[in-house]
């Protein structure tokens, strides 16, 4: 091989011309690249050439090879090479030059390390980071740090002798190359330290902590902006890995982080890295912070100061400390109990929102708004007193805080519309005014942004209100809204577009009047395509046009459908995501309108959502990475393809040492498969897939398309974004139950409960669950995304109520495999539930967040189709669940208490007699709960204790508890709040039926009866009519004196509404009638 040649080629990589790289480049790889003995004369390069440079690239390109020519090397070359790489590291005056030969040292000593090579050598560099020569220190240090990042695991056995000489040199005084470099050797380390296995190592890792704290407090001080970084990023790793390791330090470490924030004298990075790690420590340390005393209340309480100095003229994206405060406003909300949290904040509103300044103002809202996503159960608890505060600071005197409560406003709306309803005219009616100031006040930025805020109030407003309110207040706002469809800013002209859209959805029936004039005022923008602004404007005209289809309906929408798919179809082709998007989303609305009528568009609509779905190539550069060295010139990451650009630079061939980015680059790849437009845009058609299946598809269609989109869909559920994970898996669960619906229809059978299922399935629908329980399972119990184990859970939980035990049963073993995770769920110790890197449970008595509680919540809807889909089967699974469901009725949060009891009603519901070897537990605890604090838990206990009494064979324990029940009870009856009033009467009658003893039904039907008729439960009606039933039939004295005030009764619930009692009720109840008008 001619060496010359070899340098005079790495000499023209250098020069800035397209063509002579790229012919330099496939010389390069074709005749010098591919040969062992290149290994040898790079490293001669990147030790003797004059240019650094050229150095520096010979030393990256042979790290390239050293994994196919090292061993081929023969032995007295390697060592020779070895000597003089070390000898030159420590020459070398150029630090990225030197920190690439120290990077191929460490390749190498990586690959003969696990060759059972190289010990005699590694013993030369160990003792280079205590040489009392400062380079070689700082030389030996990188190359440690280097050497531990290539492959730690090799030191697995030397981990202790590796913390010593941490020790020692963390705090070099005469180095920060080498304090830092050990803080880079402590982040590498992380993963081969197994705290449980080594307290020693673990006490070690524990005392570097004030180490690392002082060593970023002075980088910051220092505005050492590339060093504090790096610094950031290890305490980062420590996160990612066992929560011991910082648990010792933890709360001084937060506040550490605390006070860099706030500092305003800080570089701004620095502060953005602090509010970003106490992000991190918020997610995935949360139960540690939980268990804190004040800590969540000190973390909102700063987030809100910090808020207050966004400027007005800061962009969205920039990840200013303001900005990035308002992210850990929103993590606090989402991670942490709303006592923790949201109390503070309420307690700093009203404080914020009358101050003088109005950074102050501003910030208030932003942050009541942030938190509403987080918290939206507990804060529509507390909106209404805050309602007039929100409408002054909508009308304030100044813009910048008008803008910020605009956005608050939205937030808000889009969790709790309906809460808000007693100030809807006057929050509406602040939005326009706020949109006509804007709207005269000239088109500059700011004012354009409050025209785009008033609208997207209104848009949120339109999905959130109930369609009576709106039908009060949308004639009012459509004409503003159509108006703005003429305003030169494309931005406001799709936000009153959507505008429209949300407003019709919620009118309904009542937009008719205002229908066809949208219509055309919406016509001319539905086939734009010569911006991408111009095409922003068609997609959220798409959007709005389906959400107007659902509001018209079928024949109203009739003549506009096949110009408006025909533009759908085409805005496939037209490579703009969020297009695409509002055209799946467009088809989903249009075959909920249209169900199996909607046939027509079918073929169209399964090409475009599987085209989708295919694995797209994405074109990248990679540092150090060939196409031409890949299989075919791509790598899948996360569920997608990404194929790796032909480099037409050497440089993009090499690794720029300079700062080792390119390397974290390498480290990162993972996320290239994340959230990606890609991703986002999957995750809308995998879910408009689940709507089109269950909406619009008939037997034959479901024969033609359900195998293959099973087959396209499945492997979405290992997707590395946690959106098309769950959506995957929700669509798979959907295709069976509508597959298992039509089959049911077809073939004019029923499910019933109880396993062995009284019908057997076809073939085909037991091979789709054993696709289920494939994609399914494995998720659901290792996943740590809440959000994709919470909608595991709804979904298991409809399945189960629709179709019953036939599931349970496709595979072997699926029933035990799913109570399992079940059980992990209801006693919070599945991975969704931990803090990461802890594996046990840890029992903090401070509440949930509502996120965490969403997992039991649903977790609890499972429980209950297991017994729908089980029925009087159920009753030995309650052994396992009775234990976590009676712990949560008595918690210390009305929610839990109220679910709890709520779930054990329901589950009585359904197991039926079998519920009978539990009377005396469940009587016990529900008991308890009729004298409960909270209402709605009460109203629960009173539905199930009925149950109970109804379906228990054991009458000798259940009949001496009347006189206590009665007791209890009759207070309730007069409460006219949580369905109270309907759900004592129903209990009473079970009771009544159950045991028709005179002197109780004496006592206890005229109170009924007063109460009569129902008017917000319907359901309690049947046992009320059917107990009235039996009782005349028994010709009870007390009914029958009762029968003149019951015929006013009996005539207004035959009366409409219909929905007042189920067909069976109707019928007994219309017999009762003619029987006492023949008597």
């Amino acid at each position: 091989m001619d060496k010359g040649k070899l340098v005079q080629l790495l000499e023209g990589s250098q020069v800035p011309n397209t063509e002579q790289v790229k012919a330099v480049t496939a010389e390069l790889q074709k005749n010098y690249y591919s040969k062992p003995e290149c290994l040898l004369a790079l490293v001669e390069v990147a030790l003797t050439h004059g240019d650094g440079g050229v150095r520096q690239l010979a030393s990256t390109q042979a790290i390239r090879l050293v994994p196919k020519f090292w061993e081929k090397t023969p032995a007295d070359q390697r060592q020779l090479a070895r000597t003089h790489l070390l000898d030159g590291t420590l020459k070398e005056s150029l630090a990225s030059a030197r920190h690439s030969l120290a990077r191929l040292i460490a390749a190498i000593v990586s690959t003969d390390m696990e060759n059972q090579e190289g010990d005699d050598f590694l013993k030369q560099l160990l003792p280079l980071s205590n040489n009392d020569n400062v380079i070689a220190r700082e030389v030996g240090s990188f190359l440690l740090y280097a050497i531990l990042e290539e492959d730690p695991t090799h030191f697995s056995d030397h981990t202790h002798q590796l913390l010593e000489l941490f020790q020692s040199r963390i705090e070099d005084p005469a180095s920060k190359e080498v304090r830092i470099n050990i803080v880079r050797a402590i982040g590498a380390i992380l993963m081969i330290i197994e705290p449980e296995e080594d307290p020693v190592a673990l006490k070690a890792m524990q005392n570097f902590i004030p180490s690392l704290v002082n060593i970023l407090k002075a980088t910051v001080e220092a505005e050492d902006e590339n060093n504090y970084r790096i610094i950031f990023e290890v305490f980062h790793s420590f996160i990612a890995y066992d929560s011991s390791l910082l648990a010792l330090h933890l709360r001084d470490l937060l506040q550490f982080m605390i006070d860099l924030a706030g500092n305003q004298g800080a570089e701004e990075d620095a502060r953005t890295q602090a509010i970003a790690f106490l992000i991190q420590c918020v997610r995935y340390r949360r139960m540690k912070i939980q268990a804190m005393k004040d800590m969540g209340a000190e973390l909102m309480v700063k987030a809100m100061h910090i808020v207050t100095e966004i400027e007005s003229d800061d962009e969205d994206e920039d990840m200013s400390p303001g900005r990035t405060a308002i992210s850990l406003i929103d993590a606090l909300a989402n991670e942490l109990p709303p006592r923790q949290v949201i109390v503070p904040l309420l307690e700093q509103f009203p404080n914020f929102a009358s101050n003088q300044d109005p950074k102050f103002r501003m910030a208030a809202m932003l942050a009541l708004g942030n938190a509403a996503e987080g918290a939206p159960d507990f804060i529509s608890t507390q909106i209404k007193p805050l309602l007039p505060t929100v409408i002054s600071l909508l009308c304030d005197s100044e813009l910048q805080v008008r803008q910020a409560s605009l956005v608050g406003l939205i937030h808000l709306a889009e969790e709790m519309a309906d809460e808000m309803v007693s100030h809807h005219e006057q929050i509406i009616s602040a939005v326009l005014n706020n949109l006509e100031a804007a709207s005269t006040a000239g088109a500059d930025k700011q004012n354009v942004s409050i025209i785009r805020c008033c609208c997207g109030a209104l848009d949120t407003f339109g999905d959130g209100i109930d369609t009576k309110i709106m039908a009060h207040y949308g004639p009012n706002l459509i004409g503003p809204m159509v108006r703005l469809l003429n305003h030169e800013d494309f931005g406001v002209k799709a936000a009153a577009a959507s505008a429209i859209g949300a407003i019709a959805s919620s009118m309904e029936k009542d937009f008719q009047t205002f229908f066809k004039d949208v219509m055309v005022a919406l016509g001319k923008f539905v086939t734009l395509k010569d911006s991408d602004e111009a095409m922003e404007l068609r997609s959220s005209t798409c959007d709005s046009l389906g959400r107007i289809a659902t509001a018209v309906g079928a024949e109203a929408f009739q003549p506009y459908v096949m110009d408006l798919m025909a533009a759908s179809e085409e805005a496939l082709s037209l490579d703009n995501p969020r297009l695409k998007e509002t055209s799946f989303i467009l088809w989903s609305n249009l075959s909920k309108v249209y169900r199996e009528q909607f046939d027509h568009f079918l073929s169209g609509v399964f090409k475009g959502l599987y085209a989708s779905l295919e694995l797209e190539e994405e074109e990248i550069s990679l540092p150090g990475i060939d196409a031409s060295q890949l299989a075919d010139g791509a790598i899948v990451v996360g569920g997608k393809r990404v194929k790796v650009k032909v480099s037409e630079d050497e440089d993009d061939l090499t690794i720029d040492d300079d700062g080792d980015e390119d390397f974290e680059d390498i480290d990162d790849l993972d996320d290239l498969g994340a959230v990606t437009a890609v991703a986002l845009e999957q995750e809308i058609a995998l879910d408009v897939l689940g709507d089109v299946i269950s909406n619009s598809c008939n037997s034959a269609n479901l024969e033609a398309y359900v195998e293959q989109t099973i087959e396209k869909v499945s492997p979405f559920a290992e997707h590395t974004y946690e959106g098309c994970r769950k959506t995957a898996i929700s669509t798979l669960w959907r295709i069976y139950a509508r597959v298992f619906q039509v089959w049911e229809e077809g073939a004019g059978v029923k499910w019933e409960a109880g396993i062995p299922p009284k019908h057997t399935p076809p073939a085909s629908l037991i091979n789709i669950a054993q696709a289920l329980h494939k994609a399914t399972m494995a998720i659901w119990a290792e996943d740590s995304e809440r959000s994709v184990i919470t909608d595991i859970n709804r979904n298991v939980a409809a399945t189960l109520n629709a179709c019953g035990p036939a599931l349970l049963v496709a595979k072997d073993g699926m029933l035990q495999e799913l109570v399992s995770i079940v059980g992990l769920m209801i006693t919070r110790s599945h991975p969704c539930q931990q803090d990461l890197g802890d594996e046990e449970e840890q029992e903090v008595d401070a509440g949930s967040s509502e996120y965490d509680w969403l997992v039991i919540d649903t977790t609890l809807d499972v429980v209950v189709g297991l017994a729908a889909a089980l029925g009087p089967s159920f009753g030995e699974l309650w052994k396992i669940f009775e234990k976590p469901v009676l712990k949560l009725a008595s918690s210390t949060e009305d929610l839990h208490r109220s679910t709890a009891i709520g779930t054990i009603a329901e589950i009585v519901k359904y197991t039926g007699e079998a519920i009978t070897p539990f009377t005396e537990s469940l009587g016990q605890a529900l008991v308890r709960r009729l004298t409960d604090p909270d209402s709605l838990t009460k109203s629960n206990a009173a539905y199930a204790i009925g149950l109970v009494i109804l379906n228990s064979t054991q009458t000798d324990k259940t009949f001496p508890l009347y006189p206590l029940l009665w007791e209890k009870l009759e207070p309730l009856m007069k409460l006219n709040e949580m369905r109270m009033t309907d759900n004592v009467a129903g209990a009473v009658c079970r009771m009544m039926m159950k045991n028709p003893n005179a002197e109780f039904i004496a006592s206890a039907l005229p109170t009924v009866v007063g109460i009569l008729p129902l008017t917000e439960d319907y359901e309690e009606n049947a046992p009320i009519y059917q107990c009235i039933y039996k009782l005349y039939e028994v010709s009870n004295p007390t009914v029958q004196q009762l029968t003149p005030q019951l015929l006013s009764i009996f005539e207004k619930v035959l009366s409409p509404p219909e929905e007042q009692l189920d067909q069976t009720t109707r019928e007994l109840l219309q017999r009762t009638v003619q029987a006492l008008s023949k008597a």
